[in-house]
């Protein structure tokens, strides 16, 4: 049987590697590529405190471990839900420890977080550990309408023990029962998606010795996660292998490791790279793919759809739940001499008149949005679908242009700013390609064009001012800025900024130096500062009303 099970790997593998060569972005399913996360999902390293958390060290059981932390997502309805899991090799660990950025990113998104304590080997033995993250599941689910749940969209993701307790319920049979007197054991276990970092697919450590490389002997006993003997044991080991819990109606998966299938043993920390290897990976797509389920497994070397855990979660969570939000957008690819391309979204003007002509809002993304799928660009913040709302939408009849930029450009830079090393060509000169082609296709006011944009986003609305001032009605860089030098480009166009004063990625004194340089040139110019927001300046600003009535009043 191992032996087979390792052949079985090898073939995968080598499957694994043609298809690699051939193919830079894949999503396995059913044997055919389709599309294709990438992460951090670590404890080791210090990392930055999460934003203040909505409902701290609540009790889902009676054992003092039996606590979930839980961050509500600023949507004003039910939103979907991802789910932390640490790692710690069931011995330790702390919820705690949640990615501060991950985190941040999520709620943007709008997407509610929790992260989940568990009980320790030396609390209890395994299986304890997945009745207890099973639990935390169903204790969410009964708060949903409390705590602004969606309980349609509820996801995972974890690393090591942490993802074998994510793919434990995400590939489990529903866990609830239905007949209980306890209302909470009633709910559903299962989750839509899960992502995993470095998962193991079995509690069998034979299996370990026959496939991973280095690993000749096992590193722990079996007495120390379980108690049981003989049949009961064998029993409980095929339970807590998650692969074998894999089948056909499983959700989607993302699956990273941090080595190639054939990278020799490093000297610096072998152990944790024997435990956390890719075969584990190999194997259970292998599983997965004889049952029809979309998988991605991602490791060093090829490129995939998704940079990130959160990318995943997002794309799987927000557009799922939210996809009613952006259903009257229109989806687009421009293409220029040169044959370049650039996708976006339009949305048109609410109860549209094609005998009548309107403004036109370009709304420019921050770095999460790029890709090339052409989704990112609408849920990377919550600005699209505001766009959408009756608030704006249905208040200024306009047409809404939203671009997405390619994963390794960015909007616009000025020459005499040099903010990163980072190679990123600029794509404003598809940008304005891109206007002028809807200009000519719809019925544009050509004296009421308008641009905002967030962070990477506010640069580009900076940058396309820059190129064209003649063009533009009104501008809305949020989060963004420019090399104060070049202040005399912006004087003829009206400018309104917003900033947060204690913003740690796009530094406040890039909106407060263009406003005095502008200022001091006789520039029409506006500038809104928080005292008290970071790097989410957007929230505000897009929710305020005289933004909007600010600049659809102006006119070139």
């Amino acid at each position: 049987m191992l032996a087979r099970m390792s052949h079985k790997i090898r073939s995968l593998h080598n499957f694994v590697t043609m298809i690699l060569i051939n193919s830079r972005n894949f999503v396995l399913l059913a044997g055919a590529i389709l599309l294709p996360i990438s992460t951090g999902f670590g404890q080791e390293s210090p990392r930055p405190s999460p934003p203040p958390v909505t409902r701290a060290d609540v009790p889902y059981g009676e054992h003092p471990n039996q606590v979930l932390d839980f961050w509500r997502a600023d949507t004003g309805v039910r939103a979907p839900l991802a789910v932390y899991i640490h790692g710690g090799g069931f011995r330790g660990g702390s919820n705690k420890r949640i990615n501060a950025n991950t985190v941040n990113r999520l709620l943007a998104s709008g997407i509610n977080v929790a992260s989940v304590e568990y009980r320790f080997l030396k609390h209890a033995k395994l299986p304890a550990a997945h009745q207890d993250v099973a639990r935390a599941i169903q204790f969410l689910r009964s708060k949903s309408g409390e705590w602004g749940i969606d309980t349609r969209y509820i996801g995972a993701w974890g690393g090591s023990a942490g993802a074998q307790l994510s793919a434990y319920l995400a590939w489990h049979d529903d866990m609830a029962d239905p007949d209980s007197e306890d209302p909470i054991a009633r709910e559903s276990t299962r989750l839509v998606c899960v992502a995993l970092q470095g998962c193991q697919s079995t509690m069998d450590l034979d299996w370990w010795t026959a496939n991973i490389p280095g690993y000749e002997k096992p590193h722990r006993d079996v007495s120390d996660y379980l108690n049981e003997e003989g049949e009961e044991r064998r029993r409980l080991i095929e339970e807590i292998s998650v692969i074998n819990h894999i089948t056909p109606d499983d959700p989607p998966v993302y699956m990273r490791y941090n080595m190639k299938p054939d990278d020799p043993i490093p000297e610096n920390n072998p152990s944790g790279w024997k435990v956390h290897h890719v075969n584990f990976g190999i194997a259970m797509q292998y599983k997965l793919l004889e049952a029809g389920v979309e998988v991605t497994l991602d490791y060093p070397g090829p490129e995939t759809r998704f940079s990130s855990p959160e990318e995943f979660l997002i794309e799987h969570l927000a557009w799922r739940s939210q996809s009613a939000l952006y259903r009257d957008f229109q989806p687009g690819v421009y293409t220029d001499e040169s044959d370049e391309t650039l996708h976006y979204q339009i949305l048109k003007p609410a109860n549209f008149d094609p005998a009548k002509s309107y403004p036109l809002v370009l709304f420019l993304h921050g770095s999460g949005g790029r890709g090339s799928a052409n989704i990112r660009n609408l849920i990377d913040a919550e600005v699209p679908a505001h766009l959408a709302s009756e608030e704006v939408r249905g208040q200024y009849p306009a047409f809404y242009l939203v671009p997405q930029c390619p994963g390794p450009n960015t909007w616009a830079m000025s020459k005499s700013l040099k903010r990163s090393s980072r190679n990123r060509p600029p794509v404003d000169h598809l940008v304005l390609g891109l206007v002028e082609e809807v200009m000519a296709a719809y019925p544009v006011d050509r004296s009421r064009l308008y641009v905002t944009g967030l962070s990477m986003g506010g640069f580009g609305s900076f940058g396309v001012v820059y190129a064209r001032p003649e063009m533009w009605a009104a501008a809305v860089p949020v989060c963004g800025g420019w090399a104060t030098q070049e202040a005399d480009r912006f004087t003829r166009v009206p400018m309104w900024l917003f900033h947060g004063a204690l913003d740690n990625a796009v530094p406040v004194d890039f909106s407060r130096g263009m406003y005095r340089a502008i200022k001091e040139l006789g520039g029409n110019i506006k500038y809104t500062e928080y005292p008290d927001v970071k790097h989410d300046a957007w929230v505000k600003a897009y929710r305020d009303p005289e933004l909007w009535n600010w600049m659809f009043s102006q006119r070139r």
